[in-house]
């Protein structure tokens, strides 16, 4: 599966099957987990059999069953070196490794509140718990979402380019805070493109999810280097 097939196929499943998840997708896991920790300064940690983070009335609440590993997503609020919010790298880690998931075989949901703080999840020192995905083999492949309309989130839509417009539509198909898509996109005559969020539950995160959803449909890396931390190997 490639990601763009990735996009098209995954759904935020809540329901799972017992089946574990195999070596081979942990490793895979477990490698891009520690990429992403060290290019966008985040906590990430895949957290396997553990019964307890969704066994409380909010997982009740929210649907959830059978939720044994998940991925829990902290950091520091703020890093030197790097231009974009923790709420927004937070997101833009979220939409890389969902849509791994899926293209490894797994279903995931990205899960704010309805989940229990585990002794397992380690939080160190000034760090912040901002979410975790659940993620595992689902009992359905889950739905689409309902679609809002494509001006919701680009008002100039129909008038921008074509690469503009295809990067839209990958957005329109990412995950959102209780499907609220609170952001709006444009560009300009240059080809800049602009994206910023409004007020909505989760919507910094949100929007660094989106961003990343944007360059895989547009098929170019317009926020990537402001989300990542600065590292000796480049120039400033």
């Amino acid at each position: 599966m490639t990601i763009e097939e990735a996009v098209l196929a995954r759904h935020s499943v809540r329901r799972y099957a017992s089946t574990p998840l195999t070596k081979e997708q942990v490793e895979e896991l477990q490698s891009r987990i520690r990429w992403l920790n060290e290019n966008f300064a985040l906590h990430m940690q895949l957290v396997l059999n553990d019964d307890v983070a969704f066994s409380g009335r909010l997982a009740h609440y929210g649907s959830f069953r059978n939720v044994k590993n998940y991925i829990a997503i902290a950091g520091q609020k703020s890093v030197a070196g790097c231009e974009a919010s923790l709420d927004e790298r937070v997101g833009y880690a979220t939409a890389d490794i969902v849509l791994l998931a899926q293209m490894i075989g797994l279903n995931t949901c990205v899960v704010g509140l309805t989940f229990k703080k585990t002794p397992t999840i380690e939080i160190d020192d000034g760090e912040k718990l901002e979410l975790v995905i659940a993620i595992g083999n689902g009992e359905t492949q889950g739905v689409q979402h309902p679609m809002k309309p494509v001006t919701r989130i680009a008002p100039d839509y129909d008038q921008s380019p074509d690469w503009f417009k295809k990067g839209i539509d990958c957005v329109m198909l990412a995950p959102s805070a209780l499907n609220q898509f609170k952001a709006k996109f444009s560009v300009d005559e240059s080809g800049r493109v602009f994206a910023e969020k409004r007020l909505g539950f989760f919507s910094k995160v949100d929007l660094g999810i989106f961003k990343y959803f944007f360059e895989i449909g547009s098929g170019k890396e317009i926020f990537r280097r402001s989300m990542q931390t600065l590292r000796s190997s480049d120039t400033i």
